[in-house]
Order: C-alpha cells, then sequence, then structure tokens
C-alpha cells in the first residue's frame, strides 16, 4: 500500500498534468480575480468536475471555494474561475484539483492579492542586522519590506559587488486589529567580509521598478568619536568659560582687597 501511494505522487510530481496561471493576480476591492486551471494533459474533464481550494495568505487555513462561479475558457480543456466582488479576505493561493482514476491531480497554484489601492511604488526597504557578531562566521543580514508578499517583488542583494539570491520568505505582523504579511530576504555575509567595511544592497524589483538599500559595518571608535566630539567641545568649552569666572572673581577680590587696605591707610594718616 504505501509503495502504491510512493508511485503515485512520484509519478504525480513527474507528470505535472494539471497547471495554472498566471501566478500572481492582483486586483483592487470590489473587481473580479479571474485565474486558470489546465487539464489538457488528463482531457476528458469536465470543468464542473474541477474542485478549487484556497490556502489564505493570513490565516494560512485551507477551504474549499464553493462561491467562485467556473466556466469554460476561450483555449481548449482550460477551466476558469471568476472571484467576484473580491475582498481583502479572497486574498489566498488557490489550487485546483482532478480525479483521474484513483489519483488526484493538483494545480502548481495561483495567488490572489486583494487591495484597497494598488500598489506601483517600490516600497521602503528597510535592513536588520545583529551588532553581537563576535565569533561568528557569517554575519545575517535581513532586508525587510512591508506589506509586500513575495510573489510581488524580487529581492536579492549585491555583496562587495558580488550577486547574491537569499533566502526569501514571509513574515507577519500586526497591524492593529489586521494581520500584515510582509517579505523577508536573509543573506550570510562571511565575517571577514563584513568586518572590512564591504557595502551590502538589498535591490528589490517592483511593478518594473528597481529599489536599493545599502548598509555597510561602522567602526565602532569611529561612531563612538563622532558622538563624544561635539560633548568634549563642549566641555572643554564650559571648563574655558569656568576658568575666566575665576580669574574674574579673584582678580575683583584682590581688586577690593587692595582698595579696602589703601582706605585703612589713608584714614590713618
Amino acid at each position: 500500500m504505501i509503495s502504491w501511494l510512493l508511485l503515485a505522487c512520484a509519478l504525480t510530481l513527474e507528470a505535472h498534468p494539471v497547471s495554472q496561471f498566471p501566478e500572481l493576480v492582483e486586483v483592487e476591492a470590489g473587481g473580479t480575480g479571474r485565474l486558470h486551471c489546465d487539464v489538457d494533459e488528463i482531457s476528458p474533464t469536465y470543468c464542473y468536475t474541477v474542485v478549487w481550494t484556497r490556502i489564505s495568505l493570513r490565516t494560512r487555513k485551507m477551504s474549499t471555494c464553493k462561491f467562485i462561479s467556473t466556466e469554460h475558457a476561450t483555449l481548449q480543456n482550460v477551466c476558469s474561475i471568476n472571484i467576484e466582488n473580491a475582498t481583502v479576505d479572497d486574498s489566498g493561493t488557490y489550487y485546483c484539483s482532478v480525479i483521474h482514476g484513483k489519483m488526484i491531480f493538483t494545480g502548481n497554484g495561483s495567488t490572489l492579492i486583494v487591495r484597497k489601492e494598488r500598489k506601483t511604488a517600490p516600497p521602503p526597504i528597510e535592513i536588520l542586522w545583529s551588532s553581537d557578531n563576535i565569533h561568528r562566521s557569517f554575519v545575517p543580514l535581513m532586508c525587510l519590506l512591508i506589506d509586500v508578499v513575495p510573489q510581488q517583488a524580487r529581492v536579492f542583494w549585491l555583496v562587495d559587488g558580488e550577486e547574491k539570491s537569499g533566502l526569501t520568505g514571509s513574515i507577519w505582523t500586526k497591524d492593529g486589529d489586521a494581520v500584515i504579511e510582509s517579505t523577508q530576504n536573509q543573506v550570510l555575509v562571511p565575517a571577514e567580509v563584513w568586518e572590512r567595511g564591504a557595502s551590502c544592497t538589498c535591490v528589490v524589483e517592483f511593478d518594473g521598478r528597481i529599489a536599493s538599500k545599502s548598509v555597510e559595518r561602522q567602526d565602532y571608535w569611529t561612531m563612538c568619536y563622532a558622538v563624544v566630539v561635539p560633548y568634549r567641545a563642549l566641555g572643554v568649552t564650559a571648563c574655558l568659560m569656568l576658568w575666566i569666572l575665576i580669574v574674574t572673581v579673584a582678580v575683583c577680590c584682590r581688586r577690593n582687597k587692595n582698595s579696602g587696605k589703601r582706605k585703612k591707610s589713608i584714614a590713618r594718616e
């Protein structure tokens, strides 16, 4: 039984008889998202027998899409679904599944993102790293894109002029009652490269535009010197003013004392 299941899984992965397109669809709230499932390799298949499921981007829970209209596309043996009057809660990764004989074939998935407003400008880029890198062979750097899912942007690094893909994944943050999915890309920079102050740049390709942000190691003593110098100048100025004040008071006291002695000597005469 186990051998049969393994064989079935192997055949499913190798054959790929069901494919989906496009990989990513973005629509504004209230619009219609249209996804397609190509079942040409296991025809005859009727679209009403195709089952669509959705994995929520926010909760990661799977649900069956019973409310979505299913129809034939203009292409032969391509079944399509329409997510009409879409809301933010409809965002997710949709999979089509087809039963053929004793096997179930599932597509590669299509991601639907529903937003209140479509983003066209590159998202702000934040780079995070740990300052505690003592006795480490690599320094981890993380590039963070808030409110951007991994399917929307291509992220890579330029470390000392060399391109590195890094590891891209999702990260979830809470914004009031809502939960926002963001993209993170982590790269490991060799400690010796980081220590000599090499430039590390996170590059983001978003909606046909490119944005980037760089970071490099800041020397501790240089940073301290930059912070201490203004306070040192203030300290020297304060000491100088205090010294002038002390000298002025001493001179005045000396003059008052000499003036008193003169008055006493004149009175005696």
